[in-house]
């Protein structure tokens, strides 16, 4: 496909009003996967986190300057990739993840005052999304608070409420199976490791990581196991993705 190069300059410019708003706020910046272009769907996710794969603000601005990136599939973020991709995208669609706020932080930090460093990153997230997201792209808010700040802010898109990938949403998980018991268990085995392994793969190689990352990525990616509670994430999505799908209109062939 080919690259958009005013897109691409667009982008770059709204990407460096998100590194100094990060750097006021005293984070680091960890900026998304880049879109080649306009896209069929946008994730609105919450904060980056910092741990395994840095520290510190310090340690992330030195692994940003190396070419990490933010979504990259190495834990639950392999099990939103796969989702997208299997129930929510058709073949020819493309997809961008992105947060409210663009600065890495402990979680235990992330919760204070969340819904004013939320405001003060809305506009930001308004341009983003008036840039990245097609005119008739689905909006998907990953999360309680971001839903909740979307409405309270009068977010002027319709948008799509789902819960959050975090294993600390693993009640959500449970509820969001009632009634459904039966097609979960006829599902649960149906996704594989190797599912997400492969997608990974995927994302990895359109994310355009150097080779030391992307390896370092897999290599954790290796050790995740696919838990009852994580097959009924895989299964909340399904179930979300696939009507969601089923209300939005194919993509124009050519845009």
């Amino acid at each position: 496909m080919e690259i958009d190069g005013k897109f691409q300059s667009r982008y770059l410019e709204l990407k460096e009003q998100m590194r100094l708003l990060a750097k006021a706020d005293g984070d680091a910046f960890l900026p998304n996967p880049e879109p080649e272009g306009p896209v069929d769907y946008v994730l609105i996710c919450m904060e980056p986190s910092l741990g395994r794969w840095a520290r510190s603000a310090a340690q992330a601005e030195l692994k940003v300057n190396a070419g990490f990136r933010n979504f990259l599939p190495s834990d639950e973020t392999s099990i939103l990739h796969f989702c997208i991709r299997r129930y929510l995208c058709r073949p020819e669609q493309r997809y961008h993840i992105t947060d409210v706020s663009k600065g890495a932080m402990l979680v235990a930090r992330a919760g204070l005052e969340r819904e004013k460093r939320y405001d003060r990153w809305y506009d930001l997230l308004l341009r983003e999304i008036d840039l990245v997201a097609a005119p008739n792209a689905g909006i998907v808010a990953v999360g309680k608070a971001v839903s909740q700040h979307l409405m309270q802010r009068g977010f002027p898109r319709p948008f799509a409420p789902v819960i959050h990938y975090s294993g600390q949403a693993g009640f959500a998980r449970r509820a969001g199976i009632a009634g459904h018991e039966d097609g979960f268990q006829a599902f649960k085995d149906s996704v594989s490791h190797d599912d997400l392994v492969a997608t990974a793969k995927d994302v990895l190689a359109s994310a355009r990581v150097p080779a030391e990352i992307r390896e370092e990525t897999l290599s954790r990616l290796k050790n995740f196991l696919l838990t009852t509670s994580r097959q009924q994430l895989i299964f909340n999505y399904k179930l979300a993705f696939e009507s969601m799908r089923s209300s939005q209109p194919p993509s124009p062939k050519n845009r």
